[in-house]
């Protein structure tokens, strides 16, 4: 029993209190009198320019939000392409904010998105925020850009990123899937694990990508040119992330309602298991870098000790809430069977409560996904075998394999 004890605090100590921060989570409010504006901002949009109505529409919903410049990096052999189809809209646009007239076009030799990044920095981008979008996100209504720098009104702020959320479908003739629906869960446990954290004591394991905003001085010079484009070749959200700490700024997420992103994932079954191996990968590889090379996870930053860093060792799941049933089983072997039976079943229910407990904003809106529950706890478990395997082949880097 007092095994079982100790295990249970391991396992879900973290839980608890995230689901307490999480619920108390707020907004960053924008001041009547703001240090920053949308026109302060440089978004840079990174792509390979493969699917051009969902980059189109990104641009669309980016230029919405009137930023100060909206400059795309691709390869120079595309640049004319990008520029005839912003054209193209901008000439059929029947108001102002559907035009691309803004967006400036920068081109590289070779497609590589940490050396579109650095192109943009060193060749374009002139304001004193710089927000990095990748090409299948679409941002909200028009103020998400003034929502977002409201997070730097605190000078010791060097970087913000959003929530985020994965489109649903809802088209008639096309339901949503499951692998959909698996995407959905992954980034509404995304939201609350780095929403929880970052509330207790300012940790963000990694700043995603897919948005995220910065201040333009702290990534515009030769240190930061260096650092970036020299180390490892993978796991750039991670670096970036690692760069702000390292420089003693902090990281804080925006949850404000007007500061929520929707974003596309794959939804072939295939395609999104080399997905799910690849952030696996990138997990265990970004986590024990950081572990090794940097001190701020220990230093400033001991909540997220144990639910980041010591947490990531709770894998597999279905071997830890095994051992937890076992042990119960065992550790109450001379009480009253129905006693046993009574305590086994409120384990159970309470090892079913956690797998869905991340995903209830979701259910809240979509009740209709309820239906997905047993098929998405019988993957959580499958998954833990995934995240050992990823942790074995780390550094693999090559995708699908």
């Amino acid at each position: 029993m007092l095994t079982f004890f100790l295990l249970s605090v391991f396992r879900y100590l973290r839980l608890i209190v995230n689901i307490i921060a999480f619920a108390n989570l707020k907004g960053h409010p924008i001041k009547s009198e703001p240090t920053f504006t949308s026109s302060d901002v440089s978004v840079v949009v990174p792509t390979v320019f493969a699917d051009k109505a969902e980059v189109i529409s990104c641009l669309q919903r980016i230029r919405v939000c009137n930023p100060h410049q909206l400059i795309v990096v691709t390869s120079n052999a595309l640049v004319e392409s990008v520029l005839a189809a912003c054209a193209e809209v901008t000439a059929s646009a029947e108001t102002e904010s559907e035009k691309l007239d803004i967006v400036q076009v920068v081109g590289v030799d070779k497609l590589n998105k940490r050396t579109q990044m650095v192109a943009a920095l060193q060749q374009a981008v002139t304001g004193s925020i710089v927000a990095f979008a990748d090409d299948d996100v679409f941002w909200p209504k028009n103020t998400f850009i003034d929502t977002m720098v409201a997070c730097f009104e605190d000078s010791k702020v060097g970087a913000c990123g959003p929530s985020q959320r994965v489109c649903r479908s809802t088209d008639l003739d096309k339901p949503t899937s499951f692998t959909n629906f698996l995407g959905i869960c992954y980034l509404e446990r995304r939201n609350f694990n780095t929403g929880a954290t970052n509330s207790i004591d300012g940790a963000v394991s990694t700043l995603s990508g897919r948005t995220s905003f910065y201040r333009a001085s702290l990534l515009q010079n030769d240190d930061f040119y260096s650092f970036f484009l020299n180390a490892a070749n993978h796991d750039d959200d991670k670096n970036l992330t690692r760069w702000v700490y390292d420089q003693g700024l902090q990281i804080t997420l925006q949850f404000d309602p007007n500061a929520r992103i929707m974003t596309t994932l794959e939804t072939k079954p295939k395609m999104f298991l080399n997905q799910c191996m690849r952030w696996a990968r990138g997990h265990w590889r970004g986590n024990f870098r950081v572990m090794q090379t940097t001190t701020y996870w220990y230093d400033t930053h001991i909540w997220s000790l144990y639910a980041i860093y010591i947490g990531q060792f709770q894998t597999p799941a279905f071997l830890i809430d095994g051992g937890l049933l076992t042990l119960l089983y065992n550790g109450m072997s001379t009480y009253d069977s129905y006693t046993r039976n009574a305590a086994l079943i409120a384990l159970v229910s309470w090892i079913l409560f956690t797998k869905i407990v991340k995903i209830i904003p979701h259910f809240c809106e979509f009740p209709q996904d309820i239906k997905f529950i047993p098929a998405m706890i019988a993957f959580s478990y499958f998954h833990g075998l995934l995240n050992v395997y990823a942790l074995i082949t780390r550094d693999n880097k090559v995708w699908g394999r």
